[in-house]
């Protein structure tokens, strides 16, 4: 008794629809997804913290697309299968491996440029909070020397617009109202980082969880197609011992 999914020689005529609808749907979803992760990767940018991070996302994001078309490829297993199917099934199979492989590389990845993100995230805010800080400092120093005119104009050139009657006060209250402008610099740095830092964390921890979780599951579809890998000799024997 021979099994239905080891026949050399099957008509195309007597093939069921569904099977092969299924099979070249998955063909086409892969074949799609393997141009859309060329466009993501090409041209590469290593080293690049930032590159290197949103691409890490956006091959993430496309996971589910791959992983429905394996499972469309290898629906029916070898039933109903076309000569030229047979080494193809194994390529991919062998494919659902390294691709498995390649995502769980990207997790040490992915945290090593979270941390680079996030410290070059609080270089560039101090850097601007130092630069504004610099230039209310000058300001401060040519206020204590500058005639009330003077004052005002100068207030203008650096697009800080008081009112007229604050330019008529003394220059202390004016000093009092720049230490409200610090304080306010410095609270707005502090939401800044805890934003930022908030941000990257969030897509950090949901894309290295979803490489986790995508990376064994490539692996175990690896590990259950371990019959589309099998030479056919060894599958006659199979078939042979089950009939």
């Amino acid at each position: 008794m021979t099994q239905l999914n080891e026949l050399p020689n099957q008509n195309p005529a007597t093939k069921p629809v569904s099977p092969v609808l299924f099979r070249w749907a998955g063909y086409g979803l892969l074949i799609l997804t393997l141009l859309d992760l060329a466009t993501i990767l090409l041209p590469p940018r290593l080293m690049d913290p930032v590159w290197e991070f949103e691409t890490m996302g956006a091959v993430i994001e496309r996971v589910p697309v791959p992983l429905l078309a394996i499972a469309l490829i290898f629906f029916g297993e070898l039933q109903f299968r076309s000569k030229w199917e047979r080494p193809l099934i194994k390529v991919i199979s062998w494919g659902t491996l390294i691709f498995g492989i390649f995502l769980l590389l990207m997790i040490p990845l992915g945290v090593n440029n979270t941390l680079r993100l996030n410290s070059q995230n609080i270089t560039q805010i101090e850097a601007q909070y130092s630069q504004q800080m610099d230039q209310l400092t000058q300001f401060e120093q040519r206020l204590n020397q500058a005639s009330p005119d003077e004052m005002k104009a100068f207030l203008e050139s650096q697009g800080i617009a008081l009112d007229g009657a604050a330019t008529k006060t003394p220059k202390q209250e004016i000093l009092s109202q720049l230490s409200t402008i610090k304080a306010r610099m410095q609270t707005q740095a502090d939401t800044e980082k805890t934003s930022r830092r908030n941000t990257l964390m969030e897509s950090s921890i949901k894309w290295n969880l979803s490489a986790l979780i995508s990376g064994f599951l490539f692996a175990y579809v690896w590990h259950l197609t371990r019959w589309a890998r099998g030479s056919r000799k060894k599958r006659s024997k199979v078939s042979q011992a089950s009939a």
